[in-house]
């Protein structure tokens, strides 16, 4: 899960009130209506109750750009397509959404907010 920074927001707790405190300001970016980005922020959505619109894209690049320059707020990304792609400070990353924390990114809490390894 990753957002811009300039959204004010520094973990998933912070995140879910913030979308709650400011309905419809937040949009989440996907790669595309039905895929596996756009599903786990569905399945946020579901879980929580965050109030945030989904903005479909024609693939992974312009999602990430427009996350990037501030366009949409959120995408639930995949991890491969994460670490290369976003240049240093361009996005937050705030949690993994495995039930375990994910190798490549140790300091990132798992969806629970687990600060432990599993």
């Amino acid at each position: 899960m990753v957002v811009n920074p300039a959204l004010p927001v520094r973990s998933v707790a912070e995140f879910i009130a913030y979308t709650k405190a400011n309905p419809g300001k937040v949009n989440m970016a996907s790669p595309g209506t039905g895929t596996s980005v756009h599903m786990a922020g569905e399945m946020f959505k579901l879980m929580t109750g965050a109030n945030m619109t989904h903005v479909p894209y024609r693939g992974g690049a312009p999602a990430t750009a427009d996350l990037i320059s501030g366009q949409v707020q959120v995408m639930f990304d995949v991890l491969p397509g994460r670490n290369p792609v976003y240049p240093a400070g361009s996005i937050r990353a705030l949690a993994v959404t495995t039930l375990t924390r994910a190798d490549a990114l140790p300091n990132l809490p798992n969806h629970r907010g687990d600060s432990s390894r599993l």
